[in-house]
């Protein structure tokens, strides 16, 4: 059973949500990525956690028209990142919020955004993530 708050009647309340600490999970990116990692090593450990938040922080991007990403999640049993749900943000998602953010759902799992392809001007990119 799944931890819950009791109340002081000792009623369950709802269930509990822990956040690990954000790591920055990419920095300094100036380009998209040619190939999927190779190592889980380089992914966001979640084990013991449903989801994980990504901060895209683009801010110190110039020109960008559109953005493209895609969560990986490691198979231990195959020794290799499987391709996840894509996202892509528009020029004028990007103008109005250079700070996106992606969820997933992960359910434990070993995950690493890859940035797919960038149009525009010149790609600064960290990325950010809050394992919860």
């Amino acid at each position: 059973m799944a931890d819950v708050r009791i109340d002081t009647r000792g009623v369950p309340k709802g269930p509990v949500y822990e956040e690990a600490p954000t790591v920055l999970h990419r920095q300094a990116l100036s380009a998209a990525d040619s190939d999927d990692p190779t190592l889980a090593a380089v992914g966001v450990n979640c084990a013991g956690y449903r989801r994980v938040r990504f901060d895209i922080d683009a801010s110190g991007s110039v020109g960008l028209t559109a953005l493209k990403v895609q969560i990986l999640s490691w198979n231990g049993g195959a020794g290799k990142y499987f391709r996840g749900a894509e996202r892509e943000f528009s020029q004028q998602e990007l103008t109005q919020n250079p700070l996106p953010a992606l969820e997933a759902e992960v359910r434990g799992a070993i995950v690493f955004l890859k940035i797919v392809s960038a149009s525009g001007g010149s790609l600064l990119l960290n990325v950010y993530a809050t394992p919860s």
